[in-house]
């Protein structure tokens, strides 16, 4: 189910669709940019990505579409500039993951007992993160940041600087977390309780 975050409403969509081959490719996007904006953005994210691969694309082709498809969206529709998104885009074939992703919107691997963050966090928050290791902000500071969930890059319609990808090899007992930001208000053991349901 949805883990509701500290937002009245959902601007997030995501999309789980069994591809022809039989390998699984799962999607989501959090939209930003006011309410009507973020919804648009995300639904256009997950509808132009997931089409594409449908369409025998791969990966990087979802996201390009998804980010044009974002871009046109708000062409000349005032309610709609500044629309963007998260992306976080992941295909399963057998025991292979491999992934995409623009943003803060977390894919995590839970294997072995152990919860990993698999993607990376293109939000100021590993930058806060690394002026507590040098001692120039308390841990608490840090976490209560203004500026720590702003990001770096989303899906908005211009050329994308800060891209994620990898792949890995899963275990017999991996399972996988594919987030909007809401689950980082949650610790990584309250995670790997919900995980565990």
């Amino acid at each position: 189910g949805q883990h509701r975050g500290a937002r009245p409403y959902q601007e997030d969509s995501w999309r789980l669709s069994t591809l022809g081959d039989g390998s699984l490719l799962a999607v989501v996007a959090d939209g930003m940019g006011g309410h009507a904006g973020g919804a648009t953005a995300s639904r256009l994210a997950v509808e132009a990505f997931v089409h594409a691969i449908e369409q025998g694309g791969g990966l990087a082709d979802g996201l390009d579409d998804a980010n044009a498809a974002v871009g046109k969206g708000a062409a000349g529709k005032s309610e709609l500039a500044g629309m963007g998104a998260t992306l976080v885009g992941v295909h399963l074939r057998g025991d292979e993951l491999r992934w995409i992703s623009v943003g803060d919107s977390p894919l995590y691997l839970v294997e072995a007992g152990r919860i990993e963050r698999l993607n990376a966090d293109h939000s100021m928050a590993p930058q806060i993160d690394a002026l507590v290791k040098r001692g120039m902000l308390s841990q608490d500071e840090a976490d209560h940041h203004p500026g720590r969930h702003t990001l770096r890059e989303a899906v908005m319609g211009e050329p994308l600087t800060l891209i994620d990808k990898g792949t890995r090899q899963l275990g017999p007992d991996a399972r996988l977390l594919v987030c909007s930001d809401g689950v980082q208000s949650l610790t990584p053991e309250q995670i790997m309780g919900k995980v565990s349901l």
